[in-house]
């Protein structure tokens, strides 16, 4: 499904470069080689087959795309080169055609962002009953083992710990598989300034924090001073992330109305790129502000235009400005009408921002609801074991203090201080409630990315989050519980 996702993502973006080329009026094979040359699309490879059959072995291009249509098993891929076969053969112009195609394969992307979404949605309310149920097994193990023998105790245990481990990662990877899949960052050697420090801190804190979280293991420092440990580390790789995220995000958003107001100036004032530059209204472009005013800077200063879009597209971090930007500045380089492929650019870049838009709602709420979930479950883990350490430690107590009476009592009341003999067992729990608290750790800082999207940096500062949660449940709980539990003997 990843894969049927990945392919709609390029088939929109390549159609909408096909689209801004053929307003140059440029010949058919110039569309299809100048398409085949797109390597950063998964699919130009099926144009290029499409242009050697056309090109070098004699056939009609409609021929090709029909032979190439039965070659393919995306249906929408298939489908887009068998309507690009009838087009061509019934000599509908490739502008038309494109223009129609993009339109078209607009609204399928759409469709299916919008159903990704869809199941996103139902499959996070799906994780959340699974987190619950988890949590409820662990639970349910705790206080059984508190009311009867059970036998082998480490034998359960070790199931119940299979168990979560599973099922957080069947929910995880179904949630991954339901995602709509894009790409948010580009992977250009220039990059924003925050991804650039993003880089460097995980050269730094990265191996230093596994470091500091090794030593402190082998010291047996307390689980959640570990905690706490590995949250510091994370957190400023995080945090940086973070902000970059919101940046880029802002950036796209921008965009747009950016491409639209630059492709109207040099349009309608028949000017190049770089003049229509200079006649930008800069404050009006949002938060491309300081990226346009740098390049704005390097344009007069008669550099190559070309190094300075490139730095512009690598300052931005956006992939989606990556596309859009290339495809403007390829179009208009080929003789293009800068007015049409100002439009063209702003309403795929639009689209996309419209549908990142609606994925935020869903996962906005999920991850308020997740953190809570979190902090929930956790303490209450934290609180039964507590609870069964004050209690063991009571019948303790007052076993010592009325020990002559127990001599004396009858088989009954042994029997029943035996059902709540939990003392034997009480420090093994205590370390499979701190495994089952790192398995929901780890499964909660992964599941909130997944639904997000975005850079992978954001693991880190959602593990930062979940491990502080974790770390001041087990340090805060057990002062709640004892200050709940205080019995005098």
């Amino acid at each position: 499904m990843k894969e049927d996702q990945k392919t709609s993502d390029d088939i929109f973006f390549l159609l909408t470069y096909m689209t801004a080329i053929s307003t140059a009026d440029i010949q058919r094979d110039k569309i299809f080689k100048y398409a085949s040359e797109r390597e950063e699309y998964s699919i130009a490879i099926y144009f290029k087959k499409m242009h050697i059959l056309a090109v070098k072995m004699g056939y009609e291009y409609s021929k090709a795309c029909k032979l190439i249509s039965k070659k393919i098993s995306n249906s929408n891929l298939s489908d887009l080169f068998g309507r690009m076969a009838t087009a061509l053969a019934s000599g509908e112009s490739e502008k038309d055609f494109l223009m129609n195609e993009r339109e078209t394969m607009g609204e399928i992307y759409s469709n299916q962002y919008e159903n990704d979404v869809e199941s996103l949605k139902k499959w996070t309310d799906g994780y959340t009953a699974l987190l619950v149920s988890v949590s409820l097994i662990v639970t349910m193990l705790l206080i059984s083992t508190m009311i009867y023998d059970m036998g082998d105790v480490e034998v359960m245990a070790a199931l119940v710990l299979f168990i979560m481990v599973f099922i957080c990662g069947m929910g995880i990877l179904i949630l991954y598989d339901s995602a709509p899949s894009e790409i948010k960052l580009h992977s250009l050697e220039q990059k924003s300034r925050e991804q650039h420090i993003v880089a460097a801190l995980s050269l730094i804190l990265l191996p230093l924090g596994a470091l500091a979280v090794g030593v402190l293991v082998y010291e047996n420092v307390r689980i959640p001073y570990i905690f706490l440990t590995a949250a510091a580390f994370m957190a400023p790789i995080g945090i940086v992330g973070m902000i970059d995220d919101l940046k880029i995000e802002q950036r796209d958003k921008s965009f747009p109305a950016f491409a639209k107001s630059l492709g109207s100036l040099s349009g309608t004032m028949g000017v190049t790129t770089s003049t229509a530059m200079k006649k930008l209204d800069r404050e009006s472009v949002g938060h491309l502000e300081p990226l346009i005013d740098r390049l704005y800077t390097r344009l007069t200063l008669d550099l190559d235009p070309d190094l300075c879009w490139e730095k512009f597209i690598g300052e931005s971090g956006s992939e989606l400005i990556n596309r859009c930007t290339k495809i403007y500045n390829h179009a208009v380089n080929l003789g293009g009408d800068p007015l049409e492929i100002g439009k063209i650019v702003s309403s795929s870049s639009l689209a996309i921002v419209l549908l990142r838009m609606k994925r935020k709602m869903v996962s906005k709420g999920f991850i308020g609801l997740n953190v809570v979930m979190h902090a929930v479950m956790t303490g209450l883990l934290i609180f039964i074991i507590e609870m069964m350490k004050k209690f063991s430690e009571v019948l303790t107590q007052m076993y010592d203090s009325h020990f002559s009476e127990f001599q004396g009592a009858s088989s009954t009341a042994g029997l029943g201080m035996s059902m709540f003999s939990v003392g034997s067992n009480i420090d093994f729990l205590y370390k499979f409630t701190i495994g089952a608290i790192i398995i929901l750790t780890i499964a909660d800082s992964l599941v909130v990315k997944v639904v997000d999207g975005g850079g992978n940096y954001k693991i880190y500062f959602y593990g930062a989050v979940m491990c502080l949660i974790s770390a001041l449940m087990i340090l805060v709980v057990p002062l709640f519980v004892g200050k709940i539990f205080s019995f005098d003997f």
